[in-house]
């Protein structure tokens, strides 16, 4: 499974973008590649497929929103 994080710069969400990428890599086992970025950005990518948009949504992840997300997807495949 490949999962990225792709984080504003600007905004200074790096430490959020760091305590997530632990906590996914911590529950699944997978190495997290986070990406910098700018635009307000923090999207989430599992396999390519965007999952989560704070550009979209206009908010930060809840508590445990990524990781249910992914467990749905671990269902389907």
């Amino acid at each position: 499974m490949n999962i990225n994080i792709e984080y504003c710069v600007v905004w200074n969400y790096e430490p959020r973008a760091l305590s997530l990428g632990d906590e996914l890599s911590n529950k699944f086992g997978y190495n997290v590649r986070l990406k910098p970025g700018d635009r307000g950005a923090f999207e989430v990518f599992v396999n390519n497929q965007l999952i989560f948009s704070k550009l979209q949504l206009d908010r930060f992840p809840n508590e445990g929103e990524i990781i249910t997300f992914i467990e749905d997807l671990l269902k389907v495949i």
